[in-house]
C-alpha cells in the first residue's frame, strides 16, 4: 500500500507543475479532472471496496492453500500475514475455513499448525466452542481408534433396588470438576457414556485415553420403591488398547446416600 501512495505523490507531481506554471491554460478544468481521477483510485484500491486488498487477500489465500495441499506447516510469514491484512471477524472466518478444509483434506500437519496458531483469537465462549470443535475433528483425523471411545455399565452388574432413573459421570482424577462424560438413563441397556456426552467439545474419553488418565466414576441411582438413592464412587484405568471399557457393579460397592431435608 505505501507504493501505492508513493505512485501516486509521482504521478501528481507534473500536473502540480502545470498548474504552478504561469502560461497554462484551463488549469481549472485539468485540476478538476485530475481530482477526480485520484478519488476514483483511492476508493478502488484503498476503501473497504478496494480491488487491490481483494487481490492480495487471493494472493494470500492461494499461498496458504499450496502449502495446506502439500501437507506442510503453514509458515510464519504467511500467518503474520493473515493477522495483518485481515480484520477479526475476517480473520476468525479465514481460520475456521482454513483449517476445515485441511482437515477435510487430511492435510494434518498443516491443520495442526493452524490450530495452533488460531488459540489466541477465538475469546469469548461461542468462540471458544467453535475452536474446540475443530480441535476435536482435528484430533479425531490423527487418532480415528479414539473417536468412537465409550464407557458401558456391564448389563450383568448388581444393583441394589429397581431404579427409575441413574445419572452417571466420569471425572479425569486430580483433574478440573468438569466430567469428560455425563449421562441420565432409565435402564442399565442405555447405560453408555461416549464423547458425544462431553460438556466440553475435546474434554471426553478419547482425550483420557490419549493421556493416559485414570478415571473416577460416579453414579447415583433413584430407587422406584422407597425412593432411596445409591450411590458408586469409584476409580477406573482406562485400557489404552481399548478404545471401548465396560465396568461391571459388584454388589459391595453400593452406598446409600443420605437425603438432603
Amino acid at each position: 500500500m505505501t507504493i501505492f501512495y508513493l505512485l501516486i505523490v509521482f504521478a501528481a507531481l507534473p500536473i502540480i507543475a502545470y498548474l504552478l506554471a504561469q502560461k497554462t491554460n484551463n488549469k481549472g478544468i485539468v485540476f478538476g479532472f485530475t481530482s477526480i481521477v485520484f478519488i476514483i483510485c483511492l476508493v478502488i484500491f484503498t476503501s473497504k471496496f478496494a480491488v487491490l486488498g481483494s487481490v492480495n487477500k487471493q494472493i494470500l489465500s492461494n499461498k496458504i492453500l499450496e502449502q495446506v495441499y502439500v501437507d506442510s506447516r503453514i509458515s510464519k510469514e504467511n500467518l503474520n500475514k493473515i493477522e495483518l491484512t485481515l480484520k477479526n471477524d475476517e480473520l476468525k472466518s479465514w481460520l475456521i475455513s482454513l483449517i476445515s478444509k485441511s482437515i477435510e483434506l487430511n492435510k494434518l500437519n498443516s491443520a495442526e499448525s493452524l490450530i495452533t496458531f488460531s488459540e489466541r483469537f477465538f475469546e469469548t465462549n461461542n468462540e471458544k466452542i467453535i475452536f474446540y470443535g475443530l480441535y476435536t475433528s482435528l484430533r479425531n483425523a490423527k487418532f480415528p481408534q479414539f473417536k468412537d471411545a465409550s464407557f458401558i455399565i456391564d448389563k450383568d452388574s448388581v444393583f441394589p433396588c429397581s431404579f427409575k432413573n441413574g445419572i452417571a459421570k466420569l471425572f479425569v482424577m486430580n483433574g478440573p470438576e468438569i466430567p469428560i462424560a455425563q449421562k441420565e438413563f432409565e435402564s442399565i441397556a442405555r447405560a453408555k457414556l461416549t464423547n458425544l456426552d462431553s460438556v466440553i467439545p475435546g474434554f471426553d474419553l478419547a482425550s483420557a485415553h490419549l493421556n493416559n488418565e485414570t478415571i473416577e466414576f460416579n453414579l447415583d441411582i433413584f430407587c422406584i420403591e422407597n425412593g432411596e438413592v445409591f450411590s458408586v464412587r469409584n476409580l477406573i484405568i482406562l485400557d489404552k488398547n481399548q478404545p471401548s471399557n465396560t465396568y461391571k457393579i459388584n454388589s459391595n460397592e453400593w452406598l446409600k446416600k443420605l437425603q438432603e431435608l
